[in-house]
């Protein structure tokens, strides 16, 4: 079930849909109109289903204050997705069926699931077939429209890249902290009063376990929503202000209070931080040779085999000839070996081994045949001209969904 649910917040929830299943308590009439956007109806069903499935799939406490808070929040939501796709429909954007098809598909094998099991839980559920590939599409009409519009228009400067780059390669001596981010849009809030319930409230059930990443694919407009929220590791330059003098403070593990900025309302966790750029030395990778000997061996004898030691292979063959037993691990990461191993292991070469190890049967000794070491955070060019990219592009379709709303005729059932 728990795959299931993550499945649906991967999918059915990143671009709240409408048209999902309203449980009992909350049903109403599918002709009911909760709005009209350019002619167009949100129906009351559409609203009410939305709202059930954020409670059950987010883990998110219901009472009737946060479900009216959600269902505002929501209503709000689908407006904003109606827009869209009527201004992807404007410029004759149409996805093809195969690509949503495979959309699907490519969810579905995440998740380790089938696109029958999938279709089987929704109408479990009472939802209907249509409503996966209809979000599905709105996504990528929009993402379409948002490439075909804007992308040509970005020119990301060689000097920016390099200025950018720069930046980074100094800032790899400075903490860096591995942050979630869930950023919610002020403007589709009715007021402040509003803003400041829901946002607290989502941050204390957050902070009292409901995941993360479930509500950041509901309600965060940052790129980084198909992700969970997660934006990696970063320093504090390359944080917002506001944002950096928060997650400073915090431990591992934490989760900030609400932070207003001019994007929106932030909420920020904390999963890891790291001094500098040193590398992770768990991360640190070995390929080990594990060579057992009876109690027919001699000491003098492990040892002169390893003082011999040429190559893995050879040590291989000369173990076998000695009736040893031999393992090989190929290259793996320190964390994966047993505990009893890593300081044994951390600070051999490739070619190294360590003394004998007394066993009931016999000893043991460990062969290092390769090792290569967790080099830290890397900077390239190519991934700082993709991050301007996308940060660029986003707020581009940030802005245009606003001259959307501003130009549209919403009538507020």
């Amino acid at each position: 079930m728990q795959v299931i649910k993550k499945l649906l917040i991967a999918s059915v929830l990143f671009a709240l849909t409408p048209a999902l299943a309203a449980t009992p308590d909350t049903q109403r009439d599918v002709e009911g109109i909760a709005a009209i956007v350019n002619d167009k109806v949100i129906s009351l069903f559409d609203v009410d289903q939305r709202v059930d499935l954020f409670f059950a799939t987010s883990g998110i406490e219901r009472s009737p204050q946060m479900r009216e808070r959600i269902r505002s929040q929501v209503l709000r939501l689908l407006v904003d997705e109606e827009l869209q796709m009527q201004e992807a429909e404007r410029v004759e954007i149409k996805v093809e069926e195969e690509e949503i098809d495979n959309n699907i598909r490519r969810l579905a094998g995440e998740s380790q699931m089938t696109i029958e099991g999938i279709r089987e839980f929704l109408n479990g559920k009472g939802i209907e077939d249509d409503t996966l590939k209809r979000q599905i599409e709105t996504e990528l009409a929009w993402s379409q429209f948002v490439r075909r519009s804007f992308g040509g228009r970005l020119k990301i400067g060689e000097q920016e890249i390099e200025e950018q780059y720069k930046k980074a390669m100094r800032s790899l001596s400075e903490p860096r902290f591995k942050v979630s981010e869930i950023l919610m849009n002020i403007e589709s809030f009715a007021n402040e009063d509003e803003i400041n319930a829901l946002s607290n409230e989502i941050a204390t059930q957050l902070k009292n376990g409901v995941d993360f990443g479930a509500v950041a694919r509901q309600f965060s407009i940052s790129p980084s929503s198909a992700r969970g929220g997660d934006i990696g590791w970063v320093t504090a330059d390359q944080m917002d202000e506001q944002l950096a003098r928060v997650v400073v403070q915090l431990e591992p593990g934490q989760i900030s209070l609400p932070i207003r900025t001019t994007a929106g309302v932030y909420i920020i966790a904390l999963a890891q931080r790291r001094e500098g750029n040193a590398g992770d030395p768990m991360k640190n990778q070995f390929d080990i040779l594990s060579v057992n000997f009876d109690t027919s061996v001699s000491a003098d004898t492990v040892v002169n085999y390893l003082a011999d030691f040429k190559t893995c292979r050879r040590a291989q063959d000369a173990a076998k000839e000695m009736n040893a037993e031999i393992r090989r691990s190929g290259l793996r990461e320190l964390r994966e070996f047993p505990p009893a191993l890593h300081n044994m292991l951390q600070n051999l070469e490739a070619g190294q081994s360590t003394q004998p190890q007394s066993t009931p049967e016999g000893s043991v000794a460990f062969i290092v045949c390769d090792r290569k070491d967790d080099q830290g955070t890397q900077v390239s060019r190519d991934t700082i001209a993709d991050n301007i990219y996308s940060q660029r592009i986003a707020m581009m379709a940030r802005r245009h969904l606003r001259d959307l709303r501003r130009e549209a005729v919403v009538e507020y059932r």
